[in-house]
């Protein structure tokens, strides 16, 4: 089982990390008043990037801690030295710059939509260092996204798989803009569990959502247009498998985790 106050601890200290991270591309504002459209999109990426980078190092770090005090506090046999994961390719921070650029109106709103994605890429570091270090672990610690107070139905969703061993964890970890979603690791494989998050409550929510929106989203499905199908195809998962995803969190939204 996790402890309490170490997770207690590990969640402050991540979400103080991500709120700073947001202040700091907030901040960016200022910094770039003057710079010529021209030379905007280049200059905003490279500010977004560095910061990014890093807290997102601070974001690997922190959940570095919490596997190290995690795996001493469980007891767990023989010798391991967790390591940090590296984070989001330059390319991928440059093209969030230029997205969020150019479906905007104004520098202010692209900073909106940039804080979001800063913190999306700064937990999938942390993401990465949790489960990087889980699948090196002769220990073989269970890994769980642990959904905060008020999470959206996608995430939900994710949460309520509850804990799965590493090769199952990177599905498990997917974000998007904002998530605040804690990934944890417990150590007792026979009985991992977190206070306060109940996973079985979470897929009961996901089976009736899944049930109740099952028949209209195949009825819908069937009468979409090949493009219109074309555009819920994504890497790794088929088209219709993603908009029932969808739906199915769309409809644990509506519900508001009843």
């Amino acid at each position: 089982m996790i402890d309490d106050a170490l997770f207690d601890g590990y969640a402050s200290a991540i979400d103080a990390n991500a709120d700073l991270l947001k202040a700091a591309v907030s901040s960016l504002e200022s910094s770039l008043a003057g710079v010529p459209d021209g030379r905007l999109p280049q200059v905003l990426g490279a500010l977004y990037a560095s910061f990014v980078v890093e807290y997102g190092g601070y974001a690997a770090a922190i959940a570095c801690e919490f596997y190290e005090r995690q795996r001493a506090a469980s007891g767990a046999k023989g010798s391991y030295a967790p390591t940090m994961e590296d984070g989001a390719d330059q390319a991928l921070l440059y093209y969030d710059a230029r997205e969020a650029a150019s479906s905007s109106v104004g520098l202010q709103s692209a900073l909106g939509k940039l804080q979001g994605t800063a913190v999306q890429r700064a937990m999938e570091q942390a993401d990465a260092t949790i489960i990087g270090n889980a699948s090196r672990d002769p220990a073989h610690p269970l890994f769980a996204l642990v959904p905060h107070a008020g999470a959206c139905g996608f995430c939900t969703m994710l949460a309520s798989n509850g804990f799965v061993y590493h090769s199952r964890a990177k599905a498990n970890a997917s974000r998007h803009p904002n998530c605040r979603c804690r990934p944890v690791v417990d150590f007792d494989t026979e009985n991992p569990a977190l206070a306060g998050y109940d996973p079985e409550a979470m897929h009961r929510a996901y089976s009736d959502a899944r049930a109740a929106v099952e028949d209209d989203a195949r009825a819908k499905w069937n009468a979409m247009s090949e493009e219109e199908r074309e555009k819920w195809k994504v890497d790794g998962r088929g088209a219709y498998d993603h908009y029932l995803r969808n739906r199915i969190a769309a409809e644990m939204n509506a519900r508001g985790g009843e």
